[in-house]
């Protein structure tokens, strides 16, 4: 578990895209401060998320 909400920008979007929506406040993801809310996610584990 990383501590995130993901959401998909939506239909209205031009290329669909995965962002964080939320995060836990003292989970893993946070405490890394790699990743912060609105940050896009490209891909997991080398599998694209874009389009």
């Amino acid at each position: 578990i990383l501590g995130v909400v993901i959401v998909e920008s939506g239909w209205g979007s031009i290329l669909p895209t995965v962002i964080i929506a939320n995060m836990m406040h003292g989970g893993p993801a946070e405490k890394s401060g790699r990743l912060n809310i609105g940050d896009q996610i490209m891909s997991i584990n080398g599998t694209s998320l874009v389009g």
